[in-house]
């Protein structure tokens, strides 16, 4: 094998997808000969796999099914320590803790799919519609690396955004620093929102380097049905940013028919 130099171009998101078999075929068959020839995207892989086998060292299915239990009881339904197939029936409030327990147990398996969950997780707020998504991935020395909500970045950072449709047709993508300076990352021109490809997960083409604006930056993905003007939106943005100049606002006051989901930066100065 060899280092391969542009090892670094590939994220985590797209191995983790790779693993997955969530890839096109050419995909698939591209990222296979990367990993053949490359040493450091195939550590990657194999760091990955490590991971997820800890995971399941330290939370195995039926240590969490036990703690689910447990919980159900200690919260007041004694269904759930009756013995054999009548314990599986369970409230709403049960199902509701079962979720809970699920998101923090596994954090890590949560926020590695927030290119593909989310989130959202990695996801950021999930302001309207059920599971549209924005995920940012920081450039290392080693390749990349997901950053989760709210996570500490520094000028000169290169990001990459992604994001995932979860349906929508169409997509803005805009950020307000902290001097409400407003960046359309998506479309990269042009005055009509953008086609969404109908991956599970896209990245943008683009690096972004982030510059010394201070305190944070937070980045709207603004989704429609249908075609809509960026114009809009764009204005919508400097309103909230003129309306609240200290905190980034939380959510931008759109036309109708347009969901929202957001994502920040804190910013620091760097030493």
């Amino acid at each position: 094998m060899r280092a391969d130099d542009d090892a670094s171009q590939v994220p985590d998101i797209v191995l983790e997808r790779y693993r997955l078999d969530e890839v096109s075929s050419e995909e698939r068959a591209d990222l296979h000969e990367r990993i053949g020839t490359s040493a450091t995207l195939a550590a990657r892989v194999q760091a990955l796999e490590e991971s997820d086998a800890d995971l399941a060292r330290q939370y195995p299915p039926h240590r969490l099914a036990a703690d689910i239990r447990r919980r159900i009881v200690d919260r007041g339904h004694p269904a759930a320590a009756m013995p054999g197939p009548r314990a599986y029936w369970v409230t709403a409030t049960a199902l509701a803790a079962l979720v809970v327990l699920l998101v923090v147990a596994v954090p890590r398996s949560m926020n590695r799919l927030a290119g593909s969950r989310a989130s959202t997780g990695a996801s950021g707020d999930r302001m309207k519609g059920p599971s549209a998504a924005l995920s940012l991935y920081r450039r290392t020395a080693d390749g990349s690396e997901t950053l989760a909500d709210g996570a500490i970045a520094r000028p000169g950072d290169l990001v990459r955004l992604a994001y995932r449709p979860a349906g929508r047709a169409y997509g803005v993508i805009l950020s307000i620093d902290g001097r409400g300076a407003v960046t359309i990352h998506l479309p990269p021109d042009g005055r009509r929102a953008a086609p969404l490809k109908s991956q599970a997960t896209v990245l943008l083409d683009q690096a972004y380097e982030l510059d010394d604006a201070p305190n944070w930056e937070r980045f709207y993905f603004i989704t429609g049905h249908t075609a809509f003007d960026v114009g809009p939106v764009v204005e919508a943005a400097r309103r909230a940013a003129a309306a609240e100049p200290r905190t980034p606002p939380r959510a931008l006051a759109l036309p109708g028919g347009l969901d929202q989901t957001t994502f920040s930066l804190q910013k620091e100065a760097r030493p």
